[in-house]
């Protein structure tokens, strides 16, 4: 099979539809210039999902080998992932997930309200940016002063070494997370610490992470400092484009916004439609651990092989008009955004929560909203993520004590 003369996994530019749609209708499994190859059709995408056993999680490239204490929660085979998974689900439930929608709400709104008063600014750095590393710091229990540098610190991972060049890691100084960001180490460590030598620690997500056992087994601390990493790039880096995508789609479609105000339970399905139409992940990248065959092509063991997220989000043989930012969709939760199967995202429903919170309160808080011309979406700069790296835009909105009185009117109007 040739190599393809453009590559799918570039996204330099942003995401190549227009070549993605091409590999969808002549050649839906085909091989990059990396010499990965890459998966273009959503039930062929749907399929490798769920098949965990062929392929693992990994974005970093091959040949590095890093220990199993410090393998990220994607990258855990099974067995030993299903476990380690139900723990980190008990300790981040949904219903625990529930109880931070307040906290969510007054921070979107704190956010809000200095663009307000300028009439104007960049909504993915003083609005979008600190939603979700605040929101999973407040989870974990840290100090609200720290919670500016977990969004750098998790940019300084996810953009690292770490994840990217083809060494070995031997537990040497200077390798892995601890390598990578040690002062970002040390701050979860020093966490882990302190609460385990609490005699009464917070009840936050680290304390339950140390008191939750499966089938008797806790995690570690280095597996725990290496989990609650995770969490937080993951969680930081995916929610952020999910609301980035969303306002910017919102911002640049007046009747959108006009329809959102007028019936405000759309909210919800404007989320799922900006996950499928532009998720913030475009490819998930896995290791093959033996060959197989799609659509009569052979993937030999030990290569990369994307899974393309976004051109399975915009698959005609699944969806209709699938180009569209369409909100009458029968299904609307029916996309890969989060990927499939058993490995799929764990956060996904706080990243949902996040999402339709960041909507509500900009749908509260602006009248109106546009994008400052001339604007030209500028891509992040993570391989494998979809967002804009800046949205600039002129608003107007309303103060605190207005939506305080809309509030009550509305709770007037369901009485």
């Amino acid at each position: 099979m040739p190599l393809m003369a453009a590559d799918p996994l570039d996204a330099s530019a942003g995401v190549p539809y227009e070549l993605l749609a091409d590999l969808r209708a002549e050649c839906p499994v085909s091989r990059t210039t990396s010499g990965a190859y890459f998966l273009a059709r959503h039930d062929d995408v749907l399929a490798a999902t769920r098949d965990v056993d062929v392929f693992q999680a990994s974005f970093r490239a091959s040949g590095v080998v890093v220990l199993p204490e410090e393998q990220l929660i994607s990258e855990i085979p099974e067995p030993r992932h299903g476990k380690i998974r139900r723990i980190i689900n008990s300790a981040i439930a949904q219903h625990r997930i529930g109880r931070v929608e307040p906290f969510v709400r007054e921070l979107c709104n704190q956010l809000i309200e200095p663009l307000i008063m300028r009439g104007h600014g960049d909504l993915v750095a003083e609005y979008v940016t600190p939603i979700p590393a605040t929101v999973v710091a407040h989870l974990l229990g840290v100090d609200p002063a720290d919670h500016a540098r977990f969004a750098e610190w998790s940019d300084l991972v996810v953009q690292s070494a770490y994840a990217t060049e083809n060494r070995r890691h031997d537990g040497a100084e200077g390798e892995g997370l601890a390598g990578v960001a040690p002062d970002f180490t040390a701050y979860l460590d020093e966490m882990i610490a302190e609460r385990k030598g609490s005699a009464d620690p917070p009840d936050d997500f680290v304390t339950r992470l140390i008191g939750t056992s499966v089938d008797g087994e806790h995690l570690t601390d280095v597996e725990m400092r290496t989990q609650l990493a995770f969490l937080l790039m993951s969680g930081n880096e995916t929610t952020r484009h999910l609301i980035a995508n969303m306002l910017e789609t919102v911002c640049t479609d007046a009747a959108l916004l006009s329809g959102l105000r007028a019936e405000r339970g759309l909210v919800p399905t404007v989320v799922e439609e900006s996950l499928r139409h532009d998720p913030p992940i475009h490819v998930l990248m896995r290791d093959c651990l033996e060959e197989v065959t799609i659509e009569g092509v052979t993937i030999p063991a030990g290569v990369k092989v994307g899974f393309g997220l976004a051109s399975a989000n915009r698959d005609a043989r699944t969806y209709e008009d699938p180009d569209e930012f369409r909100l009458d969709r029968p299904s609307a939760k029916d996309h890969l955004a989060f990927g499939g199967g058993p490995h799929v995202c764990p956060g996904a429903s706080l990243a949902r929560l996040e999402g339709r919170i960041a909507l509500e309160v900009f749908l509260d808080r602006v009248d109106e909203a546009t994008v400052d011309e001339p604007y030209r979406r500028e891509p992040v700069p993570v391989f494998w993520a979809n967002g804009p790296r800046r949205l600039p835009v002129t608003l107007t909105g309303v103060g605190p004590k207005e939506v305080e009185r809309s509030f009550e009117s509305r709770e007037t109007e369901f009485i």
